[in-house]
């Protein structure tokens, strides 16, 4: 997929690495008392250079940035736009400014893919990751905001006050605005990291205006006409430019001195009018036509005035000195100053009314001929032409979201007027599988209701209606639900060979679902066999990404670990390549890899893919991944001795299944908090835990009985910690027994590891050892010793016991040497990462501004468990014991932390 419907401004592409502010301005004397007070203060956490238009606020600030550059700072320049109000514009638009002057830009790829993704949840987590890039970039980074004023989003208002609250030492910011900026800048001039320059300071004095005027411009001006032009103007130096311009074609320099008063725009329109009345009339239509537009290349000027010499009369626009100036070092782009462009447009509309449509249709068409749907659409909407508009959000809107590029389309769509879709079959169909990718479910299944409305029931829009109906099916994945799924999807599996691939992909991932809650594993690894073909077509990772996951279950589900892996590691490489090692699918994969890696044995990565997985936080994807990774990592940090941490990521878990809607993760994350209970001897708790776990009652069949069978667990446990040890088997014995009926072979294992640390913990240790004994066999041979490790101290004796017996019998197996080394260690928590990374510098910068776990969490756009994870290893690392003695080591942490390779 190409990046064309994104608001692809021309500074958009790879550069190197450099200063890649605005294109050279011609006409303008060197700042130096400014520049000189610029950095007699340095370059502090943030410097605002606020002003009303034509002050020079952006010369002043390329001046200056230039000379840092030349000292080594790294500079990236970025120009506001009026979409850039919005937080998805704003980040992307950040994200692609700084790719283009890092050494390696592909170190925020993977961040840019992220906020198409799920712009609300990820938002935090992609400021935090940007500033650990930048706080890992060898020497100073400036980061350049031209034109604030233009954003009045409170998010985006929040967004920079993130990265300037945790900014780390080497990251400065400048911004430049026509008014002061509504940030708490008193906070931070207080704590000294603020320079501020205004208008009164930015004002040209006398001397400025004589060398800009006499030695700048060559006018033949005495003294006390560059003294009246002074006062006249009030060193605003929009208009000094343009009585520079006036004063060149008069043979009367006094009169018109003289000839106007008052100031500022007063002042601006008169001098504006002498300046354009002197000009070519072709000149003169030329900046009319042009005026609409924000920014300009030789081909669109070319085509809003109707001349094919385009980028020659833009050349002869900038020679003459008429406030144009490129964007990009490559000149390839342009846009006037604003506030030219301002009187250029009142002048169009008062000379010429009704031409700016017109125009705005040209522009429109420019755009969307060369694949800038974003400005396209906006110029539409300007002619007045909405159904022009909407014909292009159509256009590109199913392979904006086939690509992942969700929030693009539904901030096209939030462009048009509120009921342009309507009637609108193919564009609904589209925002209604937008926002449920994006498991926005209420707003998926309101745009599903009103596509339906919109279809008419005939032979033509049969396709359409199945689509829907794929669309309705994975709504209810989302939500664990299957009683209608597999009905829905039948068309279109059916019709294969008809429909596009990926509503036939996505089909065949709904049926592997349903497939494996009803038991089917081999027909779903067999289906996602034969999808293969059709995810290979399907645009974008996720139907493919999805179908690799579910294979890899349906594999996991009857113990064969290697077929999973091999699943689930294709899936996570998938999902990295194809939407960014950060995306919300490398994630979800990552959790039940993880997963796997814990069967395995392999407690480290297992905890380090876990961990990851929950940074933009668990609750997306279907249930399976958000039991790997809300109850999963809580039993891995309570073996480790961090019961409070899995208290509060089983809380957590509860609290999403409640609000979700999700009876099974529910029932997840109550077992493994009833299991955590017991054997803290909490066993009145555990009881009363019991029985608040749901039942499987008004649930589907296959989801039914896993809600069921996590809760017969759970109850068999509490039953054997009060005693009830031969009514806890007896429950045990007939939940494995409907497992192996099932074809459940890992729950079977499961549930039968569990049963043998019933007896033995009730002294029948020869039944315990025959139970557990094939068991143990199949675990090990599969390659999932973790299965018999996590039936707890009791099932580990049992599992000795086996183990010596086998070793006096002379009997030798590589695997069962594996869980040996497993039981002999004891699961010893893995070894801590030497130094501290950019991250973990970041949360100790949080800790010194007496953050709390929670606003930590918030900041970063993690969970609270993710943040203990982190400091665990912080305080480890240092030394320490709390956050009152890591605090002090913040800054050395950093520096070190900056210098590593």
């Amino acid at each position: 997929m190409t990046t064309s419907v994104q608001r692809a401004a021309p500074e958009d592409r790879a550069r190197p690495a450099g200063f890649r502010g605005p294109g050279h301005v011609r006409n303008v004397i060197a700042r130096r008392r400014l520049t000189d007070l610029l950095d007699r203060a340095g370059p502090r956490p943030l410097t605002v250079i606020h002003a009303p238009a034509g002050y020079g606020k952006t010369t002043l600030a390329v001046q200056w940035l230039q000379m840092l550059h030349a000292r080594g700072a790294t500079v990236a320049w970025m120009g506001l736009h009026r979409d850039d109000d919005t937080p998805h514009w704003f980040l992307t638009h950040l994200l692609g400014t700084v790719r283009r002057v890092l050494p390696d830009p592909t170190a925020v790829d993977d961040l840019l893919e992220l906020i198409e993704q799920n712009a609300e949840d990820t938002r935090a987590f992609t400021l935090s990751a940007l500033l650990e890039t930048l706080g890992a970039h060898p020497g100073p980074f400036v980061l350049a905001l031209d034109d604030w004023h233009l954003v009045e989003n409170p998010e985006v208002h929040r967004a920079l006050m993130h990265l300037l609250d945790l900014a780390p030492p080497n990251l400065a910011v400048v911004l430049t605005s026509r008014r002061r900026p509504r940030l708490p800048l008193s906070r931070l001039r207080v704590g000294g990291r603020l320079t501020e320059i205004d208008a009164d300071v930015l004002r040209f004095d006398l001397v400025e205006t004589r060398e800009f005027l006499v030695e700048l411009n060559g006018l033949r001006l005495g003294v006390d006409d560059v003294a009246r032009l002074s006062e006249g103007t009030d060193g605003w130096v929009a208009a000094l430019q343009l009585a520079s311009l006036s004063l060149r074609d008069t043979d009367d320099p006094e009169t018109l001195i003289r000839g106007f008063s008052g100031r500022h725009h007063s002042v601006g329109e008169y001098l504006a009018e002498n300046v354009l009345d002197a000009l070519p009339a072709d000149l003169l239509d030329l900046l009319l036509a042009t005026s609409v537009c924000d920014r300009l290349c030789g081909g669109l000027a070319g085509a809003l005035a109707g001349r094919p010499d385009g980028g020659a009369a833009l050349a002869e626009l900038e020679s003459r000195d008429l406030f144009l100036r490129a964007l990009d070092p490559e000149r390839e782009w342009f846009r006037y100053h604003h506030l030219f462009a301002e009187y250029l447009r009142r002048r169009l509309d008062r000379d010429h009314p009704g031409r700016a449509a017109e125009l705005h249709r040209r522009a429109s068409g420019w755009f969307a001929g060369h694949g800038l749907v974003a400005e396209a659409v906006v110029h539409a909407l300007a002619a007045g032409d909405v159904d022009g508009a909407t014909d292009l959000v159509e256009q590109h809107a199913m392979p904006l979201v086939e690509h992942s590029r969700m929030v693009s389309l539904l901030g096209l769509v939030r462009r048009l007027p509120p009921t342009a879709a309507d009637g609108r079959p193919r564009l609904l169909m589209a925002v209604a599988w937008a926002n449920c990718l994006l498991q926005r479910s209420d707003a998926a299944q309101a745009a599903l209701d009103v596509l339906r409305a919109a279809l008419p029931v005939d032979d033509a829009h049969d396709e359409l209606h199945s689509e829907a109906d794929v669309v309705q099916a994975c709504i209810d994945v989302y939500g664990d639900r299957t009683d209608r799924a597999e009905l829905l999807v039948r068309r279109s599996l059916d019709r294969s060979l008809v429909y596009r691939p990926w509503v036939v992909a996505v089909a065949a991932n709904i049926q592997s679902f349903c497939d494996l809650h009803a038991a089917r594993f081999e027909l779903a690894r067999e289906r996602q066999r034969w999808a293969r073909r059709f995810h290979d077509r399907a645009g974008g990772p996720f139907a493919g990404v999805y179908g690799r996951c579910f294979a890899g279950i349906a594999a996991l589900s009857v113990l064969d670990v290697d077929g999973a892996e091999r699943q689930l590691r294709d899936a996570v490489a998938l999902a990295r390549e194809m939407a960014g090692r950060r995306s919300h699918a490398a994630q979800l994969a990552g959790a039940l890899l993880g997963e796997l890696c814990h069967l395995r044995g392999e407690r480290e990565e297992a905890q380090r893919l876990l961990v990851e997985s929950g940074e933009l936080g668990a609750e997306s994807g279907v249930v399976d991944f958000m039991v790997a990774s809300y109850a999963l990592l809580a039993r891995i940090r309570a073996d480790e001795g961090a019961g409070d941490e899995a208290a509060e990521l089983l809380a957590e878990g509860a609290r999403v299944a409640d609000r979700l809607g999700l009876p099974r993760l529910r029932a997840a994350v109550g077992a493994e908090r009833i299991d955590q209970l017991v054997a803290r001897g909490r066993i009145r708790q555990a009881r009363r835990a019991a029985q608040e776990l749901p039942t499987g009652a008004d649930l589907d069949g296959g989801i039914a009985g896993r809600v069921d069978a996590a809760r017969g667990a759970a109850l068999a446990a509490v039953l054997a910690a009060e005693g009830e040890t031969d009514r806890a088997a007896a429950l045990l014995e007939e939940l494995a027994a409907e497992a192996r009926r099932r074809g459940r072979v890992r729950e079977e294992t499961e549930l039968t590891v569990r049963l043998a640390g019933v007896l033995e913990g009730a002294a029948r240790r020869l039944a315990a050892e025959r139970t557990l004994a094939p068991a143990l066999e199949r675990a090990v041979a599969a390659g999932a010793p973790q299965l018999v490790l996590d039936g707890g101290r009791d099932v580990r004796a049992v599992a000795v016991r086996l183990r010596e017996r086998a070793a006096a019998d002379g009997t030798a197996d590589p695997a069962a040497d594996r869980l040996a080394a497993l039981l002999d260690d004891g699961g010893a928590a893995p070894a801590a990462a030497a130094g501290l990374t950019a991250r973990e510098h970041e949360i100790l910068g949080m800790l010194g501004l007496g953050r709390d776990n929670r606003a930590i969490a918030g900041g970063l756009g993690v969970t609270v468990n993710t943040v203990k994870w982190y400091l665990k290893h912080i305080y480890g690392e240092l030394g320490v014991r709390n956050r009152t003695e890591a605090v002090p080591h913040r800054s050395e942490a950093y520096t070190a932390c900056s210098k590593s390779p």
